[in-house]
């Protein structure tokens, strides 16, 4: 059985992402990893109250012999803390030994394996435990802990620790912010926002840590200014050519952590200049407020898609194969979003990968809480994102079609009517799903959205096929609405589908939705002649429009192109405020067709600014 995966990001979720490789003439291995900055004489301790391990880090600095070295410690809880600090002194012991190993070697060539083992029996001999001489000490209110004592004892209680290593005292401190992973993306665009996009942490309060963006030659990576300050970065023309630093010093209301520096792996380059949807954010320019909300519908093409052989080859021969890499085309797609000021956005074809590390560093920061929900077991699927400030989450719940006939009893009467067996299959074989979120206004409490995502099977051959799917997805969408009814009787419930529906306003689809019937004799129950489907009808009770109306094209390539997207609202509880202008045709085969270098998918953001009528 195909399986479904939800998830959800707010604030204080992990962030993750990836990197590529560095330009000619950079050095890989500096540029590949972050450093955290461990202060001397300060240790930091990992641990939640019960855990089965621990992490310790310190930093142990011996200028005589020119070492310098950070330690992270992995250990079991249970562990007694004699076993624990011997650890520690085997660990420097190691740095120490090596360092010697090292000057020996510059002094004299061993000649034999014999020497050499003679040379390791003397240094055992001159090996000192310092756990047991009381070199390396952990101290409780400055008393010396019992050596026996088990670190889960004394890390269950983890205030007024110290300890002294080698004759240095250092300060424990306890789940202080930490980043344990940082890393910037692998190309970065003049005019496009960069940010630490894969960003892991613990117990770190964005808003109050400290963000520094520095740049600099490669060759003079000393020679680094301070170009910016946040989160998110726009880099300028005056940046092309030079490399990106980001110190991060991170903090929460109770103390700060080590700061963390990470440089990026390329250049800043070069980008596309003015891109078409920078136009139609004329009318997004400002958010809404009060009876207003703005929502969005875009299937931003998924990369699992989008760099295969075929799509280079035979869908998008046209466009330049950086342009379709994405890396390149999450960038677009980022700062188009953002530029919307959607309160809710409904997305399409997000890979999860893209959705772990691109979509939430930026998209938390401006206040926005999201749920995914993966396309079966594909590696792509729907996302819903909406505007914490304005909405609070009541429930969602991803829905794999093929797999809940049974959980909508509406859904269920017409599939019993259904005898062509191929048909029924087809359905059955395909794992369109559909999100369904449910959140209620925070400027008008009495009002509550359901708002359904979806994307329907592309076929050509399957118009009887969608017809099925969108009903399934409408009749689901309607279930949700009758039980928050139940659940807050008070407040007026509206109903909200949006998606890809691989349907033109000449098909079923369109015409199911906005008249609410669809008859025996509609013609998509024969797009198949093997799984025509016979004496089934399909209708519902609602009144619903499309809020961007039935543009020319929502979707646009070389050997095909029509209005396919689609945000259906009830036309009597809301009304269409305005509607972002659509690119002309002239502007979508600038480039041949889309995506292209200004377009980042084959498809075209629909959105539209709605008012509740009943306010």
């Amino acid at each position: 059985m195909k399986s479904c995966f939800t998830a959800i990001f707010s604030k204080r979720y992990i962030q993750k992402i990836y990197s590529a490789t560095l330009p000619l003439g950079i050095n890989n291995l500096f540029y590949s990893t972050h450093k955290t900055r461990i202060n001397m004489n300060e240790a930091f301790l990992r641990y939640e109250k019960g855990q089965e391990t621990f992490n310790f880090s310190f930093r142990y600095i011996n200028k005589e012999l020119k070492i310098d070295k950070q330690f992270n410690l992995y250990r079991k809880s249970c562990e007694n803390v004699y076993t624990f600090l011997e650890r520690i002194d085997r660990n420097i012991d190691k740095v120490v030994n090596k360092k010697n190993h090292r000057s020996k070697k510059k002094i004299k060539i061993k000649q034999n394996d014999e020497k050499i083992q003679e040379e390791k029996e003397d240094e055992d001999k001159n090996l000192v435990n310092n756990v047991e001489s009381g070199n390396i000490v952990l101290l409780k209110e400055n008393t010396k802990v019992n050596l026996e004592d088990t670190c889960i004892n004394v890390f269950d209680n983890p205030y007024n620790l110290s300890m002294v290593i080698l004759g240095e005292p250092y300060t424990i401190k306890y789940n202080t912010p930490w980043i344990l992973r940082i890393k910037l993306p692998a190309t970065i665009l003049v005019g496009f926002p960069v940010y630490p996009s894969e960003f892991e942490t613990l117990y770190l309060d964005k808003d109050k840590s400290s963000f520094i963006w520095y740049k600099f030659k490669h060759n003079y990576p000393h020679e680094e200014i301070q170009v910016g300050e946040g989160f998110i970065y726009y880099p300028s023309d005056t940046d092309i050519g030079f490399i990106l630093k980001l110190k991060c010093l991170p903090r929460n209301d109770h103390g700060e952590g080590p700061e963390i520096e990470v440089i990026s792996k390329v250049a800043v380059t070069a980008g596309p200049g003015v891109c078409p949807f920078e136009a139609r954010q004329s009318s997004t320019s400002t958010k809404l407020s009060g009876d207003n909300f703005r929502m969005l519908s875009y299937n931003i093409l998924a990369n699992t898609y989008a760099k295969s052989n075929y799509s280079k080859e035979v869908l998008f021969p046209y466009c330049p194969e950086h342009a379709l890499d994405i890396d390149y085309r999450k960038l677009l797609i980022i700062k188009e979003l953002i530029g919307y000021n959607a309160d809710i956005i409904c997305l399409q074809e997000v890979d999860r990968r893209v959705y772990e590390h691109d979509m939430k560093p930026p998209f938390i920061l401006l206040d926005y809480d999201g749920i995914y929900g993966s396309k079966g077991e594909t590696g792509e699927g729907l996302l819903i994102m909406y505007n914490n400030k304005r909405f609070q989450m009541i429930e969602n719940k991803t829905i794999v079609m093929s797999e809940n006939i049974n959980s909508n009893p509406t859904f269920e009467e017409v599939w019993k009517t259904i005898t062509n067996e191929d048909a029924k299959k087809r359905f059955q074989d395909r794992n369109t799903s559909m999100l369904v979120v449910v959140i209620r206004s925070i400027d008008n409490p009495s009002e509550i959205l359901v708002i359904g995502n979806t994307h329907l099977y592309f076929h050509p051959d399957a118009d009887h096929i969608r017809l099925l799917q969108a009903f399934f997805a409408l009749s689901t969408c309607q279930n949700f609405a009758e039980k928050i009814r139940k659940e807050f009787p008070q407040h007026n419930i509206t109903l909200l589908l949006a998606g890809d529906f691989n349907s033109t306003p000449k098909d079923g689809v369109y015409k199911l939705m906005t008249t609410g019937n669809i008859s025996k004799d509609e013609v998509d129950w024969n797009s198949n002649e093997q799984q025509t489907i016979k004496d089934v009808s399909l209708s519902h009770s609602l009144s619903l429009g499309s809020a961007c109306g039935t543009p020319q094209y929502t979707n646009f390539t070389v050997d095909f192109a029509d209005c396919l997207d689609y945000i259906f609202y009830e036309t009597n509880k809301l009304e269409v405020k305005r509607i972002a202008p659509m690119p002309t045709e002239e502007v979508l085969k600038a480039h041949g067709a889309i995506p292209s270098v200004v377009f980042p998918s084959d498809h075209i953001a629909i959105c539209a600014d709605l008012k509740w009528k009943s306010n």
